[in-house]
């Protein structure tokens, strides 16, 4: 990182996820406490992550939104509801949808951010789309410019504090999808691009070292 950090937040990253991990590895890297959790059972999460920094707690689902100043979702988009309903008192809280990056079979249709926004009753959920792995993909569409991440949320909170924390773990240029009247289009285009990402191989293995430089 090419600049000092101001704060160290305390940041909940829910799901048992490949996604989950990375993001784990960027924030603790950035020297942020992360609290981690799968469930609402007394279990942890199984897959080991190195915590090189020792900022990694194992929790349940409820104690980690509760410690959290910022709360990330990556569970499978199957399990979002789920999880929003244990998150508690939460409505003050930024809730970052990251399922968009989750790659799945079949997402069977679920509304991720309207689900999570009717459970919770937050006014601060943003659907996001990290870019890396995906720019041969995308830069037809954005005229050649570089986007790192995409961002739709009704709520300019959710938006500012999401780029500041995603500056933090290397991303530096965003595009703002609009409100939840973009919820269709941003999945059905991520979903396809999803599709693209499993032909071509290299993809994985730059979005993976990317997010561990950090």
């Amino acid at each position: 990182m090419d600049f000092k950090k101001l704060v160290s937040l305390n940041i909940a990253i829910i799901g048992d996820t490949e996604i989950a991990e990375l993001y784990a590895r960027a924030f603790t890297a950035a020297g942020h406490e992360v609290h981690m959790a799968c469930s609402e059972k007394n279990d942890r999460v199984q897959k080991a992550i190195p915590d090189i920094y020792g900022n990694i707690s194992y929790t349940t689902i409820s104690e980690a939104a509760s410690m959290a100043d910022f709360i990330i979702l990556a569970t499978c988009p199957k399990d979002v509801r789920e999880a929003s309903y244990w998150l508690g008192d939460v409505r003050r809280k930024v809730i970052v949808d990251v399922t968009a990056n989750v790659h799945v079979a079949e997402e069977d249709g679920i509304k991720t951010v309207c689900a999570i926004k009717a459970i919770t009753g937050s006014a601060h959920v943003i659907k996001v789309f990290y870019t890396k792995g995906y720019e041969s993909i995308l830069r037809p569409l954005f005229n050649g410019a570089k986007v790192d991440m995409l961002l739709l949320s009704d709520s300019r909170k959710a938006k500012e504090i999401t780029r500041i924390m995603a500056i933090e773990i290397g991303a530096k240029y965003f595009y703002d999808f609009g409100g939840s009247e973009n919820i269709p289009l941003f999945n059905e285009m991520t979903r396809v691009w999803r599709g693209l990402h499993r032909q071509l191989p290299s993809a994985e293995v730059k979005i993976k070292s990317d997010l561990k430089q950090h």
